[in-house]
């Protein structure tokens, strides 16, 4: 976060496809759709056979997630 808006990890729109791969995968499995989860999911993506890029795109997608971890938690 900069300056108290969150700021995008791309100038493009890879790292929200990526997130949006991550979430229908959840949804149609029947799960919650969290922070946590979402994490969770990229790095089992990131388990399977991805090119480098892609990888790449999913550490960073992570990276970003994590920064929303605090905001998730909250009850």
């Amino acid at each position: 976060r900069k300056g108290g808006f969150a700021v995008f990890y791309h100038d493009d729109e890879k790292g929200h496809i990526i997130i949006g791969e991550a979430a229908v995968s959840l949804a149609v499995a029947g799960q919650d759709i969290s922070v946590e989860s979402l994490i969770k999911e990229l790095s089992a993506m990131a388990e399977g056979d991805v090119s480098d890029a892609k990888f790449k795109e999913i550490f960073e997608a992570r990276c970003w997630l994590q920064g929303f971890r605090q905001y998730s938690s909250r009850e």
